[in-house]
């Protein structure tokens, strides 16, 4: 396949016409024939324009490249995150570790206000 091919097959592939990829493009429809039909090839950056609009790289369009897809091994840390850590059990667990780190925290904050009041108290004000 050469570019001429996988220019028309991406346009079909998108169900556009060639007066709709000339408007996207910024050309007209007898350009857009005149790459389809080898006639001409479009400059550098008609194929950067395509290759975003298309949602392929400029290397598939010019050389016919395909993207090398990510392995299945690679995964992101969101991928992990949810798969292994934000399962609905450990979101439980996560529920219950919380619950006790806030009573936790209340009641450390109860024991400090209860000291600032009998420090107060016994010394007659705010320390300064």
């Amino acid at each position: 396949m050469n570019i001429a091919d996988r220019i028309q097959s991406l346009r079909k592939a998108k169900g556009i016409s060639q007066e709709q990829l000339a408007d996207v493009v910024g050309v007209s429809r007898q350009a857009v024939s005149k790459w389809e039909s080898e006639q001409t090839i479009p400059d550098l950056e008609k194929i950067i324009i395509m290759s975003d609009y298309f949602g392929v790289t400029t290397d598939y369009i010019l050389k016919g490249i395909e993207p090398v897809p990510q392995e299945a091994d690679h995964k992101t840390i969101g991928d992990v995150l949810d798969q292994k850590i934000l399962t609905h059990e450990n979101g439980n667990k996560t529920k219950k570790i919380l619950r006790y780190a806030g009573f936790v925290f209340l009641g450390v904050l109860a024991i400090d206000v209860l000291s600032l009041i009998i420090y107060v108290i016994v010394n007659g004000g705010l320390p300064v």
